[in-house]
């Protein structure tokens, strides 16, 4: 939330931004304390080139105590104000320097078959949507849940009935997209290093971030997200390797991914089957849609007749 959650309202508090020392002092205080509630705590890694941080985010699971209570947990904080966006949670901290100044504290209360890869999906910060944007044309979605693959025959009429799910593991889905699990699972040291992993991935191709092949989405984010906007406005002009990529990706098509992808993650009989029963739906509505025009259409004609007969019946008599 940037560290301004608290900001607004009738009451707002100041939660000024931390130096590293701070937000790494706190980080690891904050992780023990969570760790008496839950079983499971961990924060991303941090994304390169932060000077500053606005707030201090959090992802734990499996409560110690079922079920928690965000009010146990505000109060071993000695927190003053919460606020509820579940699954996510917000508490300011007393500042431990600044006398009336608050720390913002993101708590994300995720499931535990959920907890890996919702911690490895926000590694990096912004990383996830240079990717998320690259794989995209190949029919790959990364979302918070997983990677999933998208049926071209069904994506046009319904979009979430088309996404199959691959995988929630971070070293499958890296290996996949022919990205390295150690250089990923470590801070990077700067915003070009993580923009040079990003084009390491076997589905990147510099046509794809160029103005005809960016969705309503990515120009959003070419406005919301600064390492977006880095990536596509500044990097990847600089970089001009624009011919090497092309080349290396030029036997990846769509169809080829699609196949690729179910033999890989065992989904051919899921996504056959899947396919099936979306036909055999699409041809029953079909029907049932014909059998109402023709029904439309018998009304229309008897309505007609029967409005010709009383006018020949009116001329007559």
């Amino acid at each position: 939330m940037g560290g301004k959650a608290f900001s607004h309202g009738p009451e707002p508090l100041s939660t000024p931004r931390m130096l590293p020392a701070l937000y790494r002092c706190l980080l690891d205080r904050f992780h023990v304390q969570l760790a008496t509630f839950f079983e499971q705590v961990a924060s991303p890694v941090e994304a390169p080139e932060k000077a500053t941080f606005g707030d201090i985010d959090l992802l734990v699971a499996t409560p110690r105590n079922s079920p928690f209570t965000v009010a146990a947990i505000a109060k071993a904080l000695n927190a003053k104000r919460t606020l509820s966006f579940p699954p996510v949670y917000s508490l300011a901290v007393p500042h431990p320097e600044i006398e009336g100044n608050f720390v913002q504290l993101d708590i994300q209360v995720c499931e535990a078959n959920r907890f890996e890869w919702e911690v490895f999906h926000k590694n990096h910060g912004d990383l996830w949507n240079v990717i998320g944007t690259g794989i995209r044309p190949f029919g790959l979605t990364a979302n918070d849940m997983g990677l999933y693959l998208r049926i071209p025959e069904i994506e046009h009429e319904n979009r979430k009935r088309a996404m199959v799910f691959l995988s929630a593991e971070p070293d499958t889905v890296l290996s996949f997209l022919g990205l390295d699990s150690t250089s990923f699972s470590r801070p990077f040291d700067t915003v070009e290093a993580m923009f040079e992993f990003a084009c390491s991935c076997r589905f990147f191709r510099p046509q794809t971030y160029e103005k005809d092949g960016l969705k309503s989405n990515d120009r959003k984010r070419m406005i919301q997200r600064e390492i977006f906007k880095r990536f596509v406005g500044e990097f990847l002009p600089k970089r001009n390797l624009g011919v090497q990529h092309i080349e290396d990706a030029s036997g990846l098509t769509r169809e080829v991914v699609f196949e690729e992808a179910l033999g890989h993650f065992d989904k051919r009989q899921e996504v056959e089957t899947r396919i099936r029963e979306w036909r055999q739906e699409r041809d029953d509505f079909n029907r049932k849609q014909a059998a109402r025009q023709w029904r439309k259409e018998q009304a229309m004609k008897d309505d007609a007749y029967t409005e010709a007969w009383i006018q020949s019946s009116k001329s007559k008599a």
